[in-house]
């Protein structure tokens, strides 16, 4: 038990900016969440925050995996995640945007199909949502 208690810790691998998916397992907070990917905002000793396009996780690292995504990658996936939240901050959406949402936020993929772009696109409009790509 000494060594063990005395062993050095083992570095929290993920970084501020990487993409990961939610591994809920035994986590009660993540019921339901299962396959959400999110962009690490925050990483401790032990733990990371995540934000999904729904909201703020801070889990233990076990409740994570990596994307290896190349850095463009993660920045399109930060962006999108980005125009999720935007649109799930509108209080008067109608379901089917959740249906998009939800879709697109267990869809970890560092891209979109040229008909998830249009649908995407279109429901900013309908909100008045303007989205400017940031290089």
């Amino acid at each position: 038990m000494d060594r063990i208690r005395e062993s050095p810790k083992v570095p929290n691998p993920y970084h501020v900016g990487e993409i990961c998916v939610l591994l809920p397992k035994d986590n009660p907070d993540l019921r339901g969440k299962a396959g959400y990917w999110g962009v690490v905002s925050h990483v401790g000793d032990y733990s990371c925050t995540v934000q999904t396009w729904d909201g703020d996780y801070t889990v233990k690292i076990e409740h994570l995996k990596l994307l290896e995504l190349l850095d463009e990658d993660c920045q399109f996936m930060q962006q999108l995640c980005v125009r999720l939240r935007q649109l799930h901050q509108v209080a008067t959406r109608d379901e089917a945007v959740d249906w998009l949402l939800q879709g697109l936020g267990k869809q970890a993929k560092p891209y979109l199909s040229s008909l998830q772009a249009k649908l995407l696109a279109t429901v900013e409009r309908e909100y008045k949502i303007e989205w400017r790509q940031q290089k």
